[in-house]
């Protein structure tokens, strides 16, 4: 299962938390008990494992997103580079596209086929950093 949402103009840190808050309400419909959340957000990462950080701005969905955390029977949260995000990526650049809110996927899309392809291989992805 997959989704993606048009959110209009927003800042990055709000469409990664509805990204969060509607991949855990399909996990939960889902039945899913012990859940890994993989986030290129390392704010997002660090606000939902220190709860004593405040953002007033972020604070009604992020606590949206920590009440369903809490329906999972085990769960990790754990900050992963972008070029390891790479289908979560493109799926939120392809919801950016929708004239829909929201679609939900039992297939793939195909904007994301080669993507889940390569993934699939389990090669691994060099992050070139430079001096």
């Amino acid at each position: 299962m997959g989704f993606a949402r048009s959110l209009g103009i927003t800042y990055g840190v709000m469409a990664e938390l509805w990204a969060l808050k509607d991949g855990l309400r399909l996990a939960s419909q889902l039945r899913i008990a012990d859940i890994c959340v993989e986030l290129d957000a390392e704010l997002i990462v660090l606000l939902l494992n220190n709860y004593s950080i405040n953002n007033l701005m972020l604070e009604p969905l992020l606590g949206d997103c920590r009440t369903l955390l809490k329906k999972f029977h085990s769960t990790t949260i754990q900050y992963i580079f972008r070029e390891a995000n790479q289908c979560a990526d493109a799926l939120a650049k392809f919801g950016a596209t929708l004239s829909s809110d929201f679609v939900n996927f039992v297939n793939p899309p195909p904007v994301v086929e080669d993507l889940l392809a390569f993934d699939k291989a389990e090669p691994y992805c060099n992050r070139l950093i430079s001096t």
